[in-house]
């Protein structure tokens, strides 16, 4: 499976956040400094184009009214708009608020990172 630009910018930003967290808690005791700051800032970043992707998965779904989900034991259901409209709303809707819930923790991740004091 080849992984996207996209993909590999979140994918590093993410690992580089963790490096960082985990070198920082160890040389300062956690200390808010610039490296924590860093960390703060990559990981809001990885988040943050997850949240984007996810947006773009939720806009595609609801332009060809085609919309799956998928279950953590590997099951998989599709539900299009004219067949199944219940479903097709309940699942588009049950998806925008995760992806609302992910926008926000990516969000929270900026502003530890910017703010001060």
């Amino acid at each position: 499976m080849a992984l996207s630009t996209m993909s590999l910018v979140a994918f590093g930003s993410f690992c580089g956040s963790i490096m960082i967290t985990i070198f920082n808690k160890g040389i300062t005791g956690g200390a808010r400094n610039g490296a924590a700051r860093l960390a703060w800032l990559l990981m809001g970043v990885a988040i943050g184009l997850y949240a984007y992707g996810a947006m773009g998965g939720l806009l595609y779904a609801f332009n060809t009214g085609d919309v799956s989900a998928r279950s953590s034991r590997g099951g998989s259901v599709r539900f299009h708009r004219a067949e199944h409209p219940l479903w097709f709303w309940f699942t588009f809707v049950e998806l925008s608020i995760a992806t609302g819930c992910i926008a926000c923790l990516s969000l929270a991740c900026f502003w530890k990172a910017f703010k001060r004091g």
